[in-house]
């Protein structure tokens, strides 16, 4: 279901219908930005452990 779905649901009267599409559709959104930030968190967590790493194996080379 969809936006469009609760407002057609609204102009018949049929709260109940529009309810479970309003419903629907702020999962969906919701559901679709915790997926967009997982990813940004995701690719932040890597970037930084890899630099981390690259950081303490110059470290140790310059120990050696």
């Amino acid at each position: 279901m969809s936006s469009e779905d609760f407002v057609n649901a609204m102009k018949q009267g049929n709260n109940l219908e529009a309810e479970s599409a309003f419903k629907t559709a702020m999962q969906s959104k919701v559901g679709d930005a915790l997926e967009v930030k997982r990813k940004e968190i995701a690719n932040n967590f890597v970037k930084n452990n890899v630099t981390k790493e690259e950081e303490n194996v110059e470290e140790v080379w310059h120990l050696l």
